[in-house]
Parts: C-alpha cells; sequence; structure tokens
C-alpha cells in the first residue's frame, strides 16, 4: 500500500467515523431523550415497530459504508499479490446491441474509438431498427475505413445488421462475431471514458476475476428527473465496493459488463427468454461460483430516462427481469453447496427478494409514520430516518471526486425526499411486473424515447 493510498484511506475513515458516530448519537438522542405528548400502549406499539424497522436499516447501511472505504486497500493488497509477467493488453471486443438507436449510438462509437486502450475491436448489432441508424453506421464506417487503411493501431469496427430479436440475441451475435479475450457490452446510449476499457482490463491480470462491472453514471441530470436518477445510481455504486470486497455481486449491468470469453464459452450465452439479460448472466455467474467484480475507474456515462414515465418503464423491465431470473435460479438461495457464496446465497439474495416485496407495502408505511408522527407528536423515527439518508448521501458524494460538486452537496439534506420519488416509481412498476407475470405479458426491448442529453 503507498503512502497516498494510506492518507487517502486514513482521511476517508475519520470522515465516515465522524459523520456516522454523530449520526448514531442523535439518532439515540431523538429516539430515547425526545419528549413523549402521546402515550398509549397502541403508540408505544408502533413506535417499538418503527425504531426496529428503522434500526435494522441502520445495522445493513452502516455495515455497507464502514466496508466501502476498505476497497481501495483490498484491491492494492490483492494487485500486489499479483505476479507481474510484462504487459498485459488482451484484444477487448465490445458488443454494442442497437435497436432504434440514431440519437446516441454514433456517439457511443466515437468515444470507444477516442480510447486509449488501442488493442481493441467494436462490433455493433443492430437489431432490426426501423430508424436511420442502419443508413448512418453504414456511412460512417465507409469513412472510418478509408481514413485508416493500412493502419494496425487503430480499432477495428465490425457493423452487423439482423432481423428484430431482442438484445439477448443481438448480444449473442455479437459474440459470434467477435475475436477478443475479454468481451464488454456497452449500450448504445453510452458516453464511454477515455481509460475505462483499460481500467476493465485491468481486473482481469487477476486469473481468478471472470467478471467486472463498471462504474455507471448518469449523464443527463440537468433536470429533475435526471438529478433523482443520479444520486440513485451513486447510492447503488457506492455499495458495489462492499459488494467486490464481499464477491456478492450479482448485477453486471448491460452498460458496462466485461467477461473473459471463458464465460460465454462454459456457461453458453445471453438468455433470449429473460428480458434482464444481463441479470440472468450474472446469476449463472454467481452459480458457477466465479468472482466477480467492480471496476469504479470504468467509468461510463449512460443516458437517464428524462421523464417519470420512461423511469417508470425502465423499471417495469427491471422487476420483471429480475423476479424472472429469482424463479429461475430460485436453487442458489439458501443453498449450500461449497461452491456458493454464503454469504450470497444465505443473506444478500433473500434480503434482494425481500427488499423487492417489501416495495409492497413502503409506500403504506411511508405513509403511516408520517401519520404516527403528527398523530404522537413524535417525529423521533420520521427525522432519523431524514438524518441516515442525508448522510449517507453526503458521504458517497464526498466519495466521488468526479461528482464532488457544491451544488451536489447541498441535495444532501434532501436527498432522503428524492429517494423516496423513486420509492413511489418503483411501486407502480412492482405492481405491472406482478400483473404482467399473472398474465405473461412478453417484454422485449427496453425503450423510451432518446433525446442525446447526456451533458459531461
Amino acid at each position: 500500500m503507498t503512502a497516498k493510498t494510506g492518507r487517502i484511506f486514513l482521511v476517508k475513515l475519520i470522515v465516515y467515523s465522524l459523520f456516522y458516530v454523530g449520526t448514531f448519537s442523535i439518532f439515540i438522542a431523538i429516539v430515547f431523550l425526545h419528549p413523549r405528548p402521546v402515550e398509549s400502549p397502541q403508540v408505544n406499539i408502533a413506535r417499538g415497530i418503527i425504531i426496529c424497522f428503522a434500526s435494522v436499516l441502520l445495522t445493513k447501511y452502516t455495515a455497507y459504508m464502514f466496508l466501502s472505504p476498505w476497497y481501495e486497500i483490498f484491491q492494492t493488497r490483492t494487485r500486489q499479490r499479483q505476479p507481474l509477467y510484462g504487459p498485459y493488453s488482451p484484444l477487448v471486443s465490445v458488443i454494442i446491441p442497437a435497436w432504434n438507436e440514431e440519437v446516441g449510438l454514433l456517439s457511443t462509437v466515437k468515444t470507444l474509438l477516442e480510447g486509449t486502450y488501442r488493442n481493441l475491436e467494436i462490433v455493433v448489432v443492430n437489431d432490426g431498427s426501423t430508424d436511420g441508424s442502419d443508413a448512418m453506421m453504414r456511412k460512417f464506417i465507409y469513412k472510418y475505413e478509408r481514413q485508416v487503411s493500412g493502419r494496425r493501431d487503430m480499432p477495428r469496427l465490425v457493423y452487423h445488421y439482423q432481423s428484430n430479436g431482442g438484445k439477448g440475441r443481438a448480444l449473442n451475435t455479437g459474440i459470434r462475431l467477435s475475436h477478443g479475450q475479454i468481451i464488454v457490452s456497452i449500450d448504445a446510449d453510452c458516453l464511454v471514458h477515455r481509460e475505462a476499457i483499460a481500467n476493465f482490463v485491468t481486473c482481469f491480470r487477476d486469473p481468478k476475476v471472470m467478471a467486472a462491472v463498471g462504474n455507471v453514471k448518469i449523464g443527463n441530470t440537468r433536470t429533475l428527473v435526471g438529478a433523482i436518477q443520479h444520486l440513485e445510481y451513486l447510492f447503488s455504486f457506492y455499495f458495489k465496493k462492499a459488494d467486490s470486497i464481499m464477491n456478492t455481486i450479482y448485477i453486471i449491468g448491460g452498460a458496462a459488463g466485461a467477461f473473459r470469453r471463458e464465460v460465454f464459452e462454459r456457461l453458453g450465452g445471453y438468455s433470449v427468454h429473460n428480458i434482464t439479460e444481463d441479470i440472468e448472466l450474472s446469476v449463472r455467474i454467481q452459480k458457477a461460483g466465479w468472482k466477480i467484480v467492480y471496476a469504479p475507474d470504468a467509468i461510463i456515462y449512460t443516458e437517464g430516462a428524462s421523464t417519470i414515465r420512461g423511469l417508470m418503464k425502465q423499471r417495469l423491465r427491471w422487476k420483471r427481469g429480475r423476479f424472472e431470473t429469482f424463479r429461475d435460479h430460485r436453487s442458489l438461495f439458501f443453498s449450500c453447496k461449497p461452491e456458493h457464496n454464503k454469504l450470497l446465497t444465505w443473506v444478500i439474495l433473500p434480503l434482494a427478494l425481500f427488499g423487492e416485496l417489501q416495495l409492497g407495502f413502503e409506500p403504506f408505511f411511508i405513509l403511516v409514520l408520517f401519520l404516527f408522527s403528527i398523530v404522537s407528536g413524535d417525529f423521533s423515527a420520521f427525522l432519523s430516518g431524514v438524518l441516515v439518508v442525508s448522510v449517507m448521501f453526503f458521504i458517497q458524494l464526498f466519495d466521488d471526486k468526479r461528482t464532488r460538486k457544491f451544488s451536489y452537496l447541498l441535495l444532501s439534506p434532501i436527498g432522503w425526499l428524492l429517494f423516496y420519488v423513486t420509492t413511489f416509481v418503483e411501486f407502480s412498476a412492482l405492481l405491472q411486473s406482478v400483473w404482467g407475470l399473472i398474465r405473461k405479458r412478453e417484454l422485449k426491448w427496453q425503450k423510451w424515447q432518446r433525446m442525446g442529453a447526456i451533458d459531461k
């Protein structure tokens, strides 16, 4: 561990400790020292239930928040133990599936071509688009091939058009056309950081690593919906540091995932039946007992939904696909097989399923909590929840040097409010996904109107 890494870790640990000690102290003071204007057996029972529920959540998030800062130390020591055999620059194949992505597809390809990693091939699979993306890509490739003719230092660009068959089929076509030792999947609405592919490759110097998940950030943050998604993604991907240490990552998003070719050779390709083919593949990798890591420096900017309706469509797809995946791989829950991570099978996955089901009553719980506070005059639980969520947002914004902006830090006190906006969106998506599973409605490509509005 270098002196610089040690200093950074120490500063983070001190800041986190101060915030959490302060938060915990205020939490205890509010809960146990706050005057209670209304006292009755019913109020005390309700208060006890709320305190228990809040304590469980506080314990869970505290564990994640304190484990995540150790990620850099963990990664540094892991790399120090790896033998060095000279430069490591395997051929990387980036697969970009696209359906009616005329707005953002070309920008995605250009950011990859401008990247620092040169031993690269880019495979674009157009899945029966009806917009102008096919003509646009053919024109671009014609110009590109003329410009790089005879140059071996430039990435190879492959384009394939096929009849519409879904994202999973498009990804499998791309893998079949590719030649790389490392396969990277990128959505067609993304902007790729110049160092992202190189940082992905670094993860695979460890021969035990079979897959890596990148750091996806929302690119269009100037609207309220965009700001909400930005904070939500920051929240989610920060916790992947802890998941990476425990090897409990079970979601590798399609916007930024990297795999050894061996994964597809041994497990098969993406599912063509599951609407969240990326989650299904991730769970299969965990089921095989392989290692998945988080690559925080492999940064990909994606265009988030720009309207509440678009956000609901996205979450409907996620919810439906996750339920299908849990159903298809239910044998992984509480598994005692030696190749399975018991922390994943006995804790993380059951909690994830509980979290999905919890959405069925969470909006009502929030309403009851608020009404309880008004009726009893005891706002301790409500204020404690606001405090904890706000502090967590501040810590994560402080940790991410690329989004450590004063304007974002100002959002910390109202982070809880933005957080609960998504709760009602998720609740609606939950109801629709359950109804869709009952009626066996088929979902295909996730789609909302792209604006090409990434402002990074």
